[in-house]
């Protein structure tokens, strides 16, 4: 089963390093639970060591944004199939609290967002966009539980 890293690669948002340790704990706790909800053929997950988290800025993530998916400005989340998660601080603090969510839980939950698409989910079809965020909500709650 993979392991999980979690680096920290912007100075925009403060993040201690017992939070990335935090990040990474409840993460790896999260792997299996992501394996135990696979989507169409399963994904790659279960057949990766490492899983990287990387953490950056909204400039940062814009530019892997056009880079790989030809598309312009900052997202919250990008999942390579090798096991590389990019997530924006930026925009996690902006959806935080536009969600009521400290900016804590909202990266934890972009983790488990991209652990989802490493086990087979996409986003881009409504329906499939419900399955996988109340998967995912299922997922917080068991590995974060009750902290905003």
């Amino acid at each position: 089963m993979a392991t999980l890293e979690v680096y920290n690669n912007q100075t925009e948002e403060l993040i201690s390093d017992d939070l990335l340790e935090r990040f990474a704990h409840c993460g790896n706790l999260a792997i299996p639970l992501a394996l135990q909800h696979p989507a169409h053929d399963g994904g790659v997950l279960v057949d990766l060591d490492e899983v990287e988290i990387s953490i950056v800025s909204d400039e940062v993530i814009a530019q892997v944004h056009q880079d790989f998916m030809d598309i312009p400005g900052a997202t919250d989340v990008i999942t390579f199939e090798h096991g590389e998660i990019v997530i924006s601080a930026e925009t996690a603090r902006n959806y935080a609290a536009d969600y009521g969510n400290s900016v804590e839980k909202e990266l934890m939950l972009y983790i488990i967002h991209g652990l989802l698409h490493l086990a087979g989910h996409e986003d881009a079809d409504p329906q499939e966009r419900e399955v996988m965020e109340g998967i995912q909500a299922r997922i917080l709650a068991q590995v974060w539980g009750g902290n905003k």
